[in-house]
């Protein structure tokens, strides 16, 4: 496949069995009756993440008391990192071995231009991770030359080990010049097996239209580099704007949480709609899991 670059060679997969699941994501059982409760959030919900003002990000923007939020037309072409948008929003997560913050994991890399950067991704399925595009081939730096991966970073230990990635993917007319291709901002970390994700386990993806989106409430967490603990930091808000390639949302997401799942919860199921990218100066954007997208994130999941 162009784009595809092989860091090491792939060791042999490994089989685990999984639970059986309802379509809502319950155990199954031949006695079950499911309960119903439902939020004005497009059906999705907050995690619920000890110290962060949950009530805040519910309410904005339920109800709209004025003229609703502007399309983001400031946001300009090429690599801007994301924004810490007026009040600091963002808290750590205090155990990321605990799921879902375990399939999240942190990045570390190093590029062909001599440079290194931290970044976000997250489990898409058992031997691949989804991440930004500008992670692995970084506008200035270049491509990427390795990427060290370590779920459940929390700032001092690896709780589940540090793996090299194999390969990287990044769409050829990225790899070739980002600056001519702001909506490919997308790319994948292979691992060589699918040892790691059949153990932690992987998110949802899904193409959801404009309407299922906007005012969704859903879940950022990532690595940011502007934060102390070095550990995952969650946030959360609604879905400003739903845009062909983009989401525009309003909470925090910054450097080194590029890459990052955004997610929402459908009672014990996390569903990815987007990958944070860049921001401006009253939002921030994340590249939108499209049809085309979701498409190509599919083949790597059946790895």
């Amino acid at each position: 496949m162009d784009g595809l670059f092989d860091l090491r060679a792939p060791a042999p997969a490994a089989r685990f069995a999984r639970p059986k699941l309802t379509p809502e994501g319950a155990l199954a059982s031949k006695r079950l009756n499911l309960g119903f409760m439902h939020e004005t959030n497009g059906a999705s919900a907050l995690e619920p993440v000890p110290g962060f003002h949950a009530a805040r990000a519910r309410t904005a923007g339920l109800l709209s008391l004025g003229a609703g939020p502007a399309r983001e037309a400031a946001i300009q072409p090429g690599f801007r990192p994301e924004s810490q948008l007026d009040e600091e929003d963002r808290v750590p997560i205090l155990d990321p071995t605990a799921l879902p913050w375990r399939s999240i994991a942190r990045l570390s890399i190093t590029y062909e231009g001599g440079g290194s950067a931290i970044g976000t991704a997250w489990f898409v399925g058992p031997r691949a991770l989804a991440t930004a595009g500008h992670n692995l081939r970084h506008p200035e730096q270049g491509v990427a030359t390795t990427v060290r991966v370590t779920p459940a970073y929390d700032g001092r230990n690896a709780p589940f080990d540090t793996v090299a990635a194999s390969q990287i993917f990044c769409e050829p007319a990225w790899l070739a010049d980002p600056s001519s291709a702001p909506d490919l901002d997308y790319g994948v970390v292979v691992l060589p097996d699918r040892t790691m994700g059949q153990h932690l386990g992987w998110f949802g993806i899904a193409s959801y239209t404009d309407d299922q989106l906007v005012p969704m409430l859903v879940n950022v967490s990532g690595y940011a580099a502007d934060l102390q603990p070095q550990t995952q930091w969650y946030a959360g808000g609604r879905i400003l704007d739903a845009l062909p390639k983009h989401l525009l949302y309003d909470f925090d997401t910054s450097f080194g949480m590029s890459g990052a799942p955004i997610f929402a919860v459908f009672g014990k199921q996390r569903v990815a709609t987007g990958i944070p990218t860049d921001g401006g100066d009253r939002t921030n954007r994340a590249r939108r899991i499209d049809d085309a997208l979701f498409d190509r994130l599919m083949t790597f999941v059946k790895m």
